[in-house]
């Protein structure tokens, strides 16, 4: 969440997936969230994120 809205954008978690040595697309990056965004705003939030790191 580098801008500190509590939110987590495509770009911002493209930006971590590379650092982390993956190149995912910008439709993969929707897809993640996608499978998160329990409220549909796009984003993820902390809890959504949470969801997303439990299940890996």
């Amino acid at each position: 969440d580098k801008d500190g809205d509590g939110q987590i954008t495509t770009k911002e978690l493209g930006t971590v997936m590379r650092s982390l040595g993956q190149n995912p697309s910008e439709s993969e990056l929707q897809d993640m969230i996608n499978e998160v965004d329990a409220d549909n705003n796009g984003t993820i939030d902390f809890p959504e994120f949470l969801t997303m790191m439990g299940s890996k």
